[in-house]
């Protein structure tokens, strides 16, 4: 069973951005509480870029729940984790949670990637 954790959780990380997208295009996503939040939700979607991020989740959510290019999914959709984090940490605490558990879900779906992630961490790649 332990074995398969972590693609519990890329499949449940996968539901949830895939999910997010669904309800960001029907317009089910509650308005923001807070003027901080509500400006910095509006200027997103004036400039276009949350349009663009609600597709980047798609294409993300999909991969990881098809288990295509895996890798490639979660190192995209980290730094927009780590903006809805930081998001509901400052802007919106009563959603801190949905940011923790993604936070959780991606490290835990990660973890099966390890060594690929640290071999991106290397200065020189070995001559062949």
């Amino acid at each position: 069973m332990k074995k398969h954790i972590p693609s519990i959780a890329r499949i449940l990380l996968g539901l949830m951005f895939t999910a997010s997208f669904i309800a960001g295009m029907m317009g089910k996503i509650p308005p923001p509480k807070g003027e901080s939040a509500l400006a910095f939700m509006t200027t997103l979607a004036d400039s276009g870029l949350l349009s663009f991020i609600k597709v980047i989740e798609l294409v993300c959510g999909l991969a990881l729940l098809s288990g295509f290019f895996v890798p490639l999914a979660l190192l995209v959709l980290a730094p927009i984790i780590v903006v809805i984090t930081f998001y509901h940490l400052l802007l919106d605490p009563s959603g801190m949670a949905v940011g923790f558990v993604m936070t959780a879900l991606w490290l835990t779906a990660g973890s099966a990637y390890r060594t690929i992630f640290l071999s991106l961490l290397h200065a020189k790649q070995p001559a062949n």
